[in-house]
């Protein structure tokens, strides 16, 4: 029986990193655009635009512009999904994201009236406004780390054996830096240059938890470990020259389809969401932000400030006629009769699925990712409202001297 339920657990997360992997690509051509509503007061109305005009990204498939698709380590299945429907599909959008559009960073670009970021395998970009170097389904522990306690793929199902660690992303960024951003300049010009820019940090831990679902690895050492390696890479580059940092917390994630359909229904807190998976994400965005303020302590010049995903998208789940969602836990692409228009043998894109003829209504896109409108709406309280510590609008205040 404990042979028999490692390998359910094992075979859930393995379909969870596929997932975080998926091309979730199908185009609603019914998308309509529609206008955030009316919401707290702004915190401020400071003018974004002209602020910052090179920003660096990093995180995983809510970041990640392209990277993944670009290093051509999917899966046949998954390629022949991503030769049918490129995802990314929303006019005038370059790139392949997880998503039926934009995701938060093309919002953050739109904010500062800039095109959106190339990601670091576009060797067609000149990268005049930063760069993403984001990859869906990296994980904030090392390779070693998944190794070492045998967490790899069964066959098919993963796109890799072992996931690209967040190191990939800082090795990506210094050599950017070396031969793009700071080539020909001195240690002191190169931080001067760096100074100017935005490094957004996006969600970093939650494909550590997919993965590690059903191991034998304990899940305190693993959040103290995950938020351990952010707090290195955010590290990295302050010491680099970084003086005005975005990092995220995670989302709820036990309020995505994916999770719900696997949990028991007495593993239920009062919104209709996975208690225990989200207990986890808790605990990992406490410590997140105890670690953050350490090193507020030692970097005092810089503005580093923590965007309280969780929160956000709770006030958007519990206010769901304010922001005009009907469907809170039902993916838009997906099958299956069951309440969240998902299953596991029928993932979003394959053959037998549909898409939704309104995905506005919807906050899951494919059972793990977001729609657009949902980004939309969290951009808006990330930027305009009081979802981050310190406020994204006393950043920008800082950044133009006020």
């Amino acid at each position: 029986m404990a042979n028999s339920n490692y390998l359910f657990f094992l075979q859930i997360a393995c379909l969870i990193i596929l997932l975080s992997l998926s091309p979730s690509s199908a185009h609603n051509k019914s998308r309509k655009s529609m206008a955030p509503p009316p919401g707290p007061a702004p915190v401020s109305q400071v003018d974004y635009k002209g602020c910052f005009s090179k920003v660096y990204a990093f995180g995983g498939s809510y970041t990640d512009t392209g990277n993944a698709y670009l290093m051509g380590g999917f899966q046949s299945f998954i390629g022949k999904i991503f030769s049918m429907n490129p995802f990314g599909s929303t006019e005038k959008l370059p790139g392949h994201r997880q998503c039926n559009g934009r995701l938060v960073i093309d919002y953050l670009c739109d904010a500062l009236s800039m095109p959106p970021l190339s990601p670091y395998k576009d060797s067609s970009s000149n990268f005049s406004n930063g760069a993403n170097f984001a990859i869906a389904g990296s994980t904030a522990l090392s390779t070693d780390f998944f190794s070492r306690f045998k967490i790899g793929s069964p066959g098919s199902l993963m796109w890799k054996s072992n996931p690209e660690s967040f190191q990939t992303q800082i090795d990506w960024f210094h050599k950017f830096v070396a031969e793009k951003e700071c080539m020909g300049k001195d240690e002191a010009a190169c931080k001067a240059e760096l100074e100017n820019v935005l490094f957004w940090i996006g969600e970093m831990g939650g494909d550590d938890y997919s993965r590690l679902s059903g191991s034998s690895a304990a899940t305190k050492q693993v959040t103290e470990q995950a938020v351990a390696h952010v707090y290195d890479l955010l590290k990295a580059m302050l010491d680099k020259g970084a003086k005005y940092v975005v990092v995220h917390g995670l989302p709820p994630s036990g309020c995505f389809p994916l999770h719900l359909t696997f949990c028991p229904l007495t593993d239920r807190d009062q919104n209709g969401c996975s208690k225990s998976a989200n207990s986890v994400i808790m605990a990992h965005n406490e410590l997140l932000q105890k670690k953050l303020e350490e090193i507020r302590n030692t970097y005092k010049d810089c503005m580093i400030i923590y965007v309280d995903y969780y929160r956000a998208y709770q006030t958007i789940l519990t206010n769901l006629q304010k922001y005009q969602f009907q469907e809170p836990f039902k993916a838009c692409c997906g099958s299956g009769k069951g309440p969240f228009h998902f299953d596991l043998h029928s993932l979003c894109g394959s053959f037998g699925t549909s898409t939704c003829k309104d995905s506005s209504q919807h906050i899951s896109w494919d059972g793990l990712h977001l729609t657009e409108t949902m980004h939309q709406h969290l951009a808006d309280l990330f930027f305009n409202q009081s979802y981050c510590k310190p406020s994204f609008a006393e950043l920008v205040k800082k950044k133009k001297g006020y």
